[in-house]
């Protein structure tokens, strides 16, 4: 396993440049010791807490700490003021953090402009989101990334985003996405909607309470861990308790649901925005109230100034089409 780098490991054995001899070493290696130990003190500084920058860069609370005791020895300053249950930063540490965060920034932005060097954007997306929003636009989408090879990753559940990286993502939440920066494309509201058959014979239409909407089949996507709204959420808002039926089918994703729900088979959730253009070409029929989240769906970048092609996609998702 390769261990963070010592630079006095380096110095021991007389090793000061990789560009001959006489080059003197950067002064923040040598000083710092332990470049690592910055990126601990930039999750702290920025977050507020010794807890949340641990929980970022999976370590515990203590490893946090000891880190920032070592760079404070390092560089024989304070950088966080302590008292009970409560740590500070000092002036010297609030200008620190300034310098450390505009140097990140530069770093990030250069890594950035070096991954699209690469041709492949990788936009990662729930299936829903993905067949509903996205496909239907891909050729626009694809002028707006010029000549970069778009690559849309599925995923299902959001801890499957940190098996792997991309360069933007479209999810459910609430804005606040550890170690990354977000712009909301559109807030979360939902309605039930149906194939004009089946509003029809259970005799739903718009103005259709909540009640009413009852009384017809569902159609189930398996919430788990996910997010976004459920059947029992929705009907929650109207006081009525959904009452689990025996036999009854959950399907794994969005794209199943809604071919469910065209086909006649029962009243599914549908998510504005995903759901319009279906209820435009009446193919499906709001057969209810809509119901409002505090959620809503942002796109999501890694933390930091976006790079170009990932500003042209949010200023892209930004705009009304």
């Amino acid at each position: 396993m390769l261990r963070p780098l010592d630079t006095s490991e380096l110095v021991r054995h007389g090793i000061t440049s990789g560009h001959g001899h006489g080059v003197a070493m950067r002064k923040v290696v040598r000083d710092v010791d332990r470049l690592q130990r910055l990126a601990v003190f930039e999750a702290a500084a920025r977050l507020g807490s010794f807890t949340g920058a641990g929980a970022e860069l999976g370590m515990t609370q203590p490893a946090v700490t000891r880190q920032i005791r070592s760079l404070e020895r390092a560089l024989g300053v304070e950088l966080f003021a302590r008292s009970a249950n409560r740590s500070e930063l000092t002036d010297t540490g609030r200008r620190l953090r300034d310098h450390v965060s505009a140097g990140f920034d530069v770093i990030e932005s250069g890594l950035a402009e070096l991954a699209e060097h690469t041709g492949e954007f990788v936009l990662a997306a729930h299936p829903g989101i993905a067949q509903t929003w996205l496909v239907p636009h891909i050729d626009e989408l694809k002028e707006v990334l010029g000549d970069l090879e778009l690559r849309l990753w599925l995923f299902d559940r959001d801890a499957e985003l940190s098996q792997a990286p991309f360069d933007a993502a479209i999810r459910v939440g609430d804005g606040r996405f550890p170690g990354l920066d977000s712009a909301l494309l559109f807030p979360e509201v939902v309605v039930p909607i149906a194939s004009p058959g089946l509003a029809e014979q259970y005799g739903l239409d718009e103005a259709s309470t909540a009640a009413d909407v009852y009384t017809a089949p569902f159609v189930h996507m398996d919430d788990g861990d996910r997010p976004w709204m459920s059947w029992s959420d929705w009907l929650d808002e109207f006081g009525i308790i959904l009452r689990r039926q025996p036999g009854r089918v959950m399907f794994h994703n969005y794209p199943m649901v809604l071919q469910r729900a065209l086909l006649g088979y029962g009243v599914a959730l549908g998510w504005r925005q995903l759901i319009d253009e279906y209820v435009d070409r009446g193919a499906l029929v709001v057969v209810g109230p809509e119901v409002r989240s505090s959620r809503g769906y942002y796109v999501t970048w890694p933390a930091g100034p976006p790079a170009p092609a990932v500003q042209g996609l949010i200023d892209w998702l930004t705009t009304d089409r």
